[in-house]
């Protein structure tokens, strides 16, 4: 997508969008907490989310703008948006909430049609078997080792929703780019001590990191090549 004026103008959008997500996924937490009957989540994000928040969409921003058509910029823009508040939403009360979902499920069938046509559903029906198939897999290997699934079907089913959106080959951007992040995170969390072996850790931001690098990976490897 061209234009400095249209990419500065967009950045600087998501800077201020990004300051206030956090403050907007903790009202939503509270919310959720109260139609369930829980108390109110004990961190309240303060000025370190909002920084983090802010860098992270305005990164996926720019880079959108710089790479990307303006169509798909945009919709990887909003797909950022939502990865940031439900990250948030995530690390407060540990739910990915079916609202995010569902509101993520209408845009991709959306993105996907006018991407690939109603042809494209045909592989986003083949990428969504796909993803059932592996993270089945991956709850019975857990649950035999561990006797719990290890997997909430809330990540099950974000996994699921990305997979209708970004289709063939995109999943398997997708299921690379979350493998490598899942992996990242872990050794990192050995190394400097936040993780043991029996951790367990909410998944929406390595999730989402997946449905972003399969948005924007093809368009990186043609400019890198």
């Amino acid at each position: 997508m061209n234009g400095i004026l249209v990419t500065a103008v967009l950045t600087g959008m998501s800077c201020l969008v990004g300051f206030f997500i956090p403050e907007l996924s903790y009202s939503f937490a509270c919310y959720k907490c109260r139609r369930k009957g829980y108390p109110r989540p004990l961190r309240i994000p303060g000025l370190q989310w909002k920084a983090v928040s802010l860098i992270f969409t305005a990164g996926v921003t720019g880079l959108s703008c710089l790479l990307l058509p303006f169509d798909q910029a945009i919709f990887t823009i909003l797909i950022c948006y939502i990865a940031a508040f439900g990250i948030c939403v995530d690390r407060l009360i540990r739910i990915i909430a079916n609202e995010m979902l569902w509101v993520i499920l209408a845009a991709g069938l959306i993105y996907r049609i006018h991407s690939g046509g109603l042809i494209g559903l045909l592989g986003s029906a083949g990428a969504m078997a796909l993803v059932i198939a592996i993270f089945g897999l991956t709850m019975i290997f857990t649950y035999v080792r561990k006797g719990t699934a290890g997997v909430g079907m809330g990540d099950v089913k974000l996994a699921m929703i990305i997979a209708i959106t970004v289709g063939f080959p995109g999943v398997f951007y997708f299921l690379t780019g979350m493998a490598c992040v899942i992996g990242f995170y872990c050794v990192a969390g050995m190394k400097y001590g936040f993780l043991v072996r029996e951790s367990t850790f909410p998944m929406c931001g390595h999730i989402m990191a997946g449905f972003l690098i399969a948005l924007l990976w093809p368009y990186i490897s043609i400019t890198i090549l």
